[in-house]
């Protein structure tokens, strides 16, 4: 609000510098603009960080090419798996593992009760492991 106030001012002060070149949106954008611009430089001006408490300083790990590959092909067996599984089982699967989304809500989303969710998914679970174990001893 107070940055918005700003702009308005500035462009009541400057009117009669408005010569016409551009149109009166592009002039008030702008200055708009300008005016964050400087705000935002004052406040990173004043902002000290404590160095011992920057996250971003700590050492990262990485994969190296063959644990990445590893792992992408275990997310393609995984998928492979759930895609096998009979629809109600992948989509309650999906939106409860995957997408992390609350029983209540995948209740919610598929019209089911909170008991079938819980029912179904614990199911398709066990169905998925048993694929997953029988892939295992399978090889």
């Amino acid at each position: 609000k107070d940055l918005a106030q700003d702009v308005f001012i500035k462009a009541l002060h400057g009117l009669s510098s408005f010569k016409g070149h551009s149109s009166i949106k592009t002039w008030l954008y702008t200055i708009a603009y300008h005016t964050f611009v400087n705000d935002y430089r004052r406040k990173v001006k004043r902002t000290f960080t404590d160095v011992e408490k920057a996250d971003f300083l700590e050492q990262q790990i990485f994969m190296t090419p063959e644990a990445h590959l590893e792992t992408q092909a275990e997310i393609q067996r995984l998928w492979s798996h759930i895609n096998q599984l009979k629809d109600s089982y992948r989509e309650v699967l999906i939106l409860r593992d995957i997408q992390e989304l609350s029983y209540e809500e995948v209740a919610e989303i598929l019209n089911w009760t909170l008991s079938k969710v819980k029912t179904t998914l614990h199911r398709a679970r066990l169905e998925l492991k048993r694929k997953l174990h029988c892939e295992e001893f399978n090889k």
